[in-house]
């Protein structure tokens, strides 16, 4: 079948069903005002040299800024920047008042970065490959934001659930209130416990009852 009889949208899905990395790319136009997009075509291309992609639509409101600029960051974004993402990705006219940001060793928007020299540009349909060659970057430690299927996702929690799926340890913590204190002891320290998988609810509703509690179907659990 050749490529232009696809459908797009259909295409576009069965492209969205590979799980990525969320990423604000961000410089300076030729005013030195910053300039950014949500991206999640990011790739690592090289180690020596260092060597970053990203894609963008030559129909982007930023397209010529970015293309021409001699410097670009790549920003990572953790699970906790969700925000950042849908923020950078419509068209608002202050896109980093959503962010902490500081200015790169070469001048780009940064908030957590790998800041690049522009490698080069290369056309490939609707889009444009920027290649950088990493100058500076800086880690967070945390873990990054995914997205896939039109949708966003901790890796932390899809780990946490894959392991439960496949019978991985499970840990439960029950904070119990007994007329308007909680109950515990004087450490505060909450009832836990270590088991092996299956329902958490019902596995934590069962060891709670063994210490003489009473679980009624109020019973509810929150995945910390």
């Amino acid at each position: 079948m050749e490529a232009d009889v696809f459908d797009p949208r259909a295409l576009r899905e069965a492209l969205g069903a590979f799980p990525t990395a969320v990423t604000v790319i961000t410089a300076s136009d030729p005013a030195d005002r910053p300039v950014g997009f949500t991206a999640n075509s990011f790739t690592s291309v090289s180690l020596d040299p260092p060597l970053l992609l990203v894609c963008l639509a030559k129909t982007a409101r930023d397209y010529s800024a970015m293309t021409a600029a001699e410097h670009f960051a790549i920003n990572i974004l953790s699970e906790t920047q969700k925000d950042v993402s849908i923020k950078f990705a419509r068209p608002l006219e202050d896109r980093f008042a959503a962010v902490d940001w500081a200015r790169g060793p070469n001048g780009c928007p940064i908030f957590a970065w790998f800041e690049c020299s522009m490698h080069d540009v290369i056309e490939a349909g609707d889009h444009a490959m920027m290649v950088g060659r990493v100058t500076a970057f800086e880690s967070s430690g945390l873990n990054g934001l995914g997205y896939a299927r039109g949708g966003y996702f901790a890796p932390s929690v899809a780990a946490r659930a894959n392991s439960s799926a496949a019978g991985g340890e499970i840990g439960a913590v029950a904070v119990l209130e007994r007329h308007g204190a909680l109950l515990g002891d004087e450490n505060l320290s909450l009832p836990s416990y270590s088991a092996g998988g299956g329902d958490p609810a019902k596995t934590l509703a069962s060891q709670l009852e063994r210490l003489g509690l009473s679980v009624h179907d109020w019973f509810s659990l929150l995945d910390l």
